[in-house]
């Protein structure tokens, strides 16, 4: 075997193809099952494409050929178990004659072996990354395939190949497997070091025919492996590196003497086939992942572990590690928090956000957070990016507590599995949303105090648990969160009740939430947030027209929804500074992770309209814009312990006025009140007369009085018609919400001359000419959501349009 592995490792060009057109005419499989398992495992270590052809025989476990592979390396079979799709990787290959996936065949043999690292051999970029997918430019590559070449000119390829193949078998999904290494004291969660301990422990490198410090060399790259990904995203301490630096140094003499170079030499090549086989690892993860950016990252840390293993030998690599690593003071904790919230700071999160949890942390808290220093976190991201980061904060706080009450040396590296987490946390379906928000609600009720002293239960909402991951590993612990009989039925309950069509439903699902505390503040809809603002922003071609209106210059806008406006606005007026005020968090906070993502120019405020002074300088801005937005104003501000007051909007509008310089104006679009009148509604639909009478009974704006002519047939005044009409229309998800808004401020004529009055009346105040047809009129969306569900006629039960729903004012400072 060890001639054959000498042969291939040396073979020409001519003669490594001449090898290959053999294996493509007899085919992969019939060549791995005529050969003797020694003869197999110096085929494969010798040649990358046979290696991964070979391994994608396990898909068949009853062929010859696979049986062959498993006598080989009998440890490799792990890959083949079937299983889900692994965390954050691309979607696994469908097995269409048995219906399974084994996502870790995918990625070790068809990705890392079939296409990263023989498109590395070949030089291809084409071969290494799908064409038209983000991922490394041409000069990127080339620089990785030069390092590439450089590994396996040397002779490291048969240790390379031997590392890829056992990377991600202690994450194998095998019952019987994973029950006997545990019974070998092998602790499997953490699957880097797991893998390495049950190759030691087999002692199957032996069967490998490689020198024995090419064997430890590709366990030391197996335990390593994946830690430099881990350290960018904020995983891991560089201190983790400590073993690998130790059996690096361990290994340099002997290695130099096989590669016949000097030792730290050796050192530099051995990392470079580290950094080889992490870019390789990390493209596979999904395609377009490894960017110049993150190879550029992965590079740094391979360059810092060069410098660090070449010292000299008496250096402890602990504390030489430790030494880049300063303590842990709030800057570099809010670098390593916006690490693990990469994704979400990418989408646009705003990074202020993280500084502002960091700077919530008391001096004995940050302290205490001085752990992290040394922690190894296991899916973190995945885990708890989908919190804010002041709850991520208070899960690494709960890690720590934890793993001090465990017993754990937290002051040496140490390891936290969040792995379980992902599956509660992780995802976009209902019952995902809702139990991060009830994670949310509980952790900012519990001090970060009392989840550093391991306290994490959060009562009747849960409890993050925390265990030793194994006996035998006592610098490991496994977070995991353990929903309470209640907070499981409250996150199906609001599940379930989200689909429903309705409105009772929808009532109850609101009252939750507000019973829990999920909701943020007054405007968050929890699950229908989004969908809400999609609706909104549906609108464009209608709120497009009042940009005729609109000075440019300095332009606010307030309460800009789902930011369709400050877009518009934008595209309209390149030149002038756009500013969205908004009361709700969660609307700024969604508005500047789209700011962001988006590289919009437009900018938003936390603050209440009534204070816009404040937030911009008196007589500074030339166009105020309302759309939409006057009618909660008036709905929701209280006044005296009560809402629906014209002061209200008064007060706004006027703050909106001492903003203005001369020439400047406010725009309104909003919902407008219909001239008197008497309507009379059919109800068509089946739920349209239980809507209507819960309307009835919950709307606050005023008494709706209504005539009943017969079941399903009511009369009543054209301005109540048109308040439930258009509450009706919005369904029943938003009822809960709509139901406490009275959109008709004011009839038109009355509403301009309402404005003018607050403004000072007309020698400050000039109103603009609007064309009729754009001063008051219905939206078509209106007409086209209640078709065939009422029927809408005057007293004399003639059929009659539905009222006006949207009104333009226009009011120039003189």
């Amino acid at each position: 075997m060890d001639d054959l592995l000498r042969v291939l490792s040396s073979a020409t060009a001519d003669d490594l193809a001449a090898w290959r057109r053999f294996v493509e005419r007899a085919g992969a499989g019939a060549v791995a099952s005529w050969l003797s398992p020694r003869a197999l495992v110096a085929c494969m270590l010798g040649d990358t494409r046979f290696a991964a052809a070979a391994l994608e025989t396990l898909r068949a476990p009853e062929s010859a050929a696979a049986q062959q592979v498993a006598a080989a390396f009998p440890e490799a079979v792990a890959l083949a178990h079937p299983a889900p799709p692994q965390v954050e990787h691309d979607s696994p290959i469908v097995d269409r004659k048995r219906g399974e996936t084994r996502p870790l065949l995918d990625h070790i043999a068809t990705r890392i072996l079939g296409t990263k690292l023989a498109g590395l051999e070949a030089g291809e970029l084409a071969q290494f990354q799908v064409a038209g997918k983000n991922g490394l430019s041409q000069g990127a590559f080339d620089e990785l395939a030069s390092v590439a070449r450089r590994v396996l000119d040397a002779g490291l390829g048969p240790a390379l190949r031997a590392a890829i193949i056992h990377l991600d078998i202690a994450k194998t999904a095998d019952g019987a497997l994973r029950t006997a290494w545990a019974a070998q004291g092998i602790s499997l969660e953490v699957h880097n070091e797991a893998a390495a301990q049950i190759l030691r422990v087999t002692e199957r490198s032996r069967t490998w025919g490689l020198p024995p410090t090419l064997q430890k060399l590709a366990i030391a790259w197996i335990e390593a492996h994946g830690l430099a990904g881990q350290h960018v995203r904020g995983e891991g301490p560089i201190l983790m590196f400590a073993p690998l630096v130790s059996a690096l140094r361990e290994l340099a003499p002997a290695l130099g003497r096989i590669v016949r170079i000097e030792p730290h030499d050796a050192i530099k090549l051995a990392l470079d086939g580290l950094h080889v086989l992490n870019a390789c690892d990390t493209a596979a993860v999904r395609e377009g992942l490894l960017d110049d950016v993150l190879l550029g990252k992965l590079a740094r840390v391979r360059d810092q572990l060069t410098i660090v293993a070449a010292q000299a030998r008496w250096t402890d690599p602990y504390a030489t590690l430790a030494a880049l690593a300063p303590p842990l003071d709030r800057a570099r904790l809010a670098e390593r928090l916006r690490s693990l919230r990469a994704g979400r700071q990418h989408a646009g999160e705003p990074a202020g956000a993280v500084d502002a949890a960091v700077a919530a942390l008391g001096e004995n808290e940050l302290a205490a957070l001085g752990a992290l220093q040394t922690c190894q976190l296991w899916y973190c991201e995945a885990a708890t990016s989908g919190l804010s980061p002041s709850a991520q904060l208070a899960v690494l706080a709960a890690a720590i507590g934890a793993a001090r009450r465990i017993g754990v040396d937290t002051t040496r590296p140490w390891h936290a599995q969040l792995r379980p987490l992902v599956a509660r946390l992780a995802g976009d379906g209902a019952g995902v949303r809702y139990r991060l928000r009830l994670v949310e609600a509980a952790l900012a009720q519990r001090p970060l105090r009392q989840l550093l002293t391991g306290d994490a239960n959060l009562g009747p909402l849960g409890t993050l648990s925390a265990r030793l991951a194994s006996a035998t590993d006592p610098d490991a612990i496994v977070i995991d969160y353990v929903d309470t009989e209640e907070s499981a039925a409250l996150v199906t309950l609001l599940g379930l009740y989200e689909t429903r069509s309705q409105v009772a439903f929808h009532q109850v699902l609101k009252s939750l939430c507000d019973l829990y505390g999920l909701r943020k503040d007054e405007f968050d809809r929890v699950a229908n947030e989004a969908s809400y603002l999609a609706s909104m922003n549906a609108a464009r071609s209608d709120k497009e027209r009042m940009l005729d209106f609109v000075r440019p210059g300095r332009i606010v806008e307030i309460g800009p929804g789902g930011g369709i406006v400050l877009d518009l606005l934008e595209a309209r007026f390149p030149e002038s500074e756009i500013i969205g005020v908004d009361l709700s968090k969660e609307v700024v906070a969604a508005l500047e992770a789209r700011a962001r993502a988006g590289n919009h120019r437009w900018r938003v405020a936390l603050g209440a309209a009534e204070a816009l002074p404040e937030l911009v300088s008196p007589s500074s801005v030339d166009t105020v814009v309302f759309c939409s937005i006057l009618h909660e104003v008036f709905s929701y501000t209280e006044r005296g312990g009560t809402r629906f007051h014209l002061e209200s909007v008064r007060d706004v509008v006027r703050a909106a006025w001492a903003t203005l310089v001369p020439g400047g104006r406010i725009v309104i679009r909003d919902g407008v009140m219909p001239p008197p009148g008497t309507r009379r509604i059919r109800m068509l639909a089946e739920d349209a007369r239980p809507v209507f009478d819960l309307y009835v009974s919950q709307f606050e704006g005023r008494k709706i009085a209504y005539k009943e002519l017969a079941p399903d047939w009511i009369e009543l005044s054209t301005a109540d018609a048109m308040e439930f009409l258009y509450t009706y229309t919005w369904g029943p998800a938003s009822f809960p919400y709509e139901v406490r808004e009275l959109y008709g401020i004011l009839p038109y004529e009355q509403y301009v001359r309402t404005l003018v009055d607050w403004f000072g009346g007309e020698t400050v105040a000039r109103v603009v000419e609007i064309a009729p047809a754009m001063r008051s009129y219905l939206q078509p969306g209106y007409h086209d959501n209640l078709k065939g569900k009422i029927e809408l006629t005057d007293e004399q039960d003639r059929p009659v349009e539905l009222p006006d729903s949207n009104c333009l004012i226009v009011i120039e400072r003189r």
